[in-house]
């Protein structure tokens, strides 16, 4: 018989090895369930779809930007400008106008009209770039309805255009440059809508460039910043479409800008 000293060291020694293969098996079973989990996880982020049945998005937003986001077309311009009474300066005018001439100087492609402000004729001249498409749709003796502003801002400036026919039929319009929206209706009946193609949008990521999808009857066409092309308006005539400046994530006064011109010209 052993004596009682020694029951109690048998009886500690079997306590702690219970407690210890408890532990051994708790612990391999934590060890292998987080391998399993991990497993499981990444299958389902990477190729099974979400909830809404949709394939998940992340290699379409981490894959190769279109090349136009970062190319540019040496021909696109929307140098236009306004003169009234031989001064370009500050103005915003909304006026019925004659055409008086139409004549090539240069590149450019000058519009001399006479416009009635209150009775009083002002004498007004458009600038404009010709178009490798052709030359513009109007010409001498057309009535014509201008719409032009110039304004020189502490911070920044901005000026649009507007031409229209005496049938209210689009013949030219453009921004150069526009902080924040595209005026509503200034392009109209073209739609202009703003994709965000070219990487995330934020105020503090980096300036990237719109793709601007320009919607007339039936027909899209996509531009990017510092890219041109041509929507057909009608027979035998077209919109020469210059796109300089469509940007987001700018800084500071707006997270957009723009500075695109639009011509009515001939194609025969």
């Amino acid at each position: 018989m052993l004596p009682v000293h020694a029951l109690r060291v048998r009886v500690i020694i079997g306590l702690c090895c219970g407690a210890l293969a408890c532990s051994t098996e708790k612990g391999g079973s934590s060890d292998t369930s987080p391998q399993e989990t991990e497993g499981a996880t990444e299958g389902a982020t990477e190729g099974t779809p979400t909830e809404t049945g949709e394939e998940p998005t992340a290699g379409e937003t981490e894959g190769a930007l279109p090349a136009a986001c970062e190319e540019a077309d040496p021909a696109v311009s929307v140098d236009f400008e306004v003169a009234i009474d031989g001064k370009a300066g500050v103005h915003e005018i909304d006026l019925p106008c004659t055409v008086d001439a139409v004549a090539a100087e240069g590149d450019k492609s000058v519009t001399s009209l006479t416009c009635d402000e209150g009775g009083t004729p002002r004498a007004v001249t458009l600038s404009l770039p010709i178009a490798p498409e052709g030359e513009v749709a109007w010409a001498a003796g057309d009535s014509v309805q201008l719409d032009s502003g110039s304004q020189d801002l502490d911070v920044i400036s901005e000026k649009w255009l507007e031409l229209r026919g005496a049938d209210d039929a689009l013949l030219a319009a453009g921004v150069a440059p526009r902080n924040g929206e595209l005026p509503a209706g200034l392009f109209a009946p073209i739609v202009i809508a703003p994709v965000t193609a070219c990487g995330p949008a934020g105020f503090d990521l980096e300036v990237s460039s719109f793709q601007l999808d320009f919607t007339l009857a039936d027909q899209t066409l996509s531009v990017f910043s510092g890219h041109r092309g041509e929507l057909v308006a009608g027979p035998g005539e077209s919109f020469a479409v210059d796109v300089d400046t469509a940007q987001y994530n700018e800084c500071c006064h707006s997270e957009e800008i723009f500075a695109l011109l639009l011509r009515r010209v001939k194609t025969e």
